[in-house]
């Protein structure tokens, strides 16, 4: 019976062990680099984010932003599906959508600060987002 409670304790921790390690045998890092640009004469609020690493477990990112009517969010990016929330300035949901890939939303909002999450899944992320491109580089 010990002899069984061992197989079976020695296969539950092998396949734990092949589920963490990459196939090269090392464990990959869990980081993400994180750059903002914001928009002119502002210290909050960004006008694109890039987002570059890997992680382990599913991570939210914030960034507060400047929303208008009509709104474009361009992303583009490799690697794991995120979710991308936007959320206007009385706090309700204006655009929330899973993207795995290079896409470029439109949607429309309350004018004024609001604030962008992205949920990042567990794997590899290499992105680009930008709120309302046209509008940086009239600032």
């Amino acid at each position: 019976m010990k002899k069984l409670i061992v197989l079976i304790g020695s296969l539950v921790f092998g396949l734990i062990l092949m589920n963490v390690y990459p196939d090269s045998g090392t464990l990959k890092p869990d980081g993400l680099e994180i750059n903002k640009t914001y928009f002119k004469n502002s210290k909050e609020l960004v006008a694109d984010m890039t987002v570059s690493g890997y992680t382990h477990k599913k991570k939210t990112l914030e960034m507060k932003t400047t929303l208008k009517e009509k709104n474009t969010i361009s992303i583009d990016q490799t690697g794991s599906e995120s979710e991308y929330i936007v959320i206007d300035s009385t706090g309700g949901k204006v655009f929330s959508e899973k993207i795995k890939g290079d896409t470029i939303r439109s949607f429309e909002s309350r004018s004024g600060k609001g604030i962008i999450k992205i949920v990042l899944n567990s794997g590899n992320h290499d992105a680009m987002i930008r709120i309302n491109d046209d509008e940086l580089k009239n600032e």
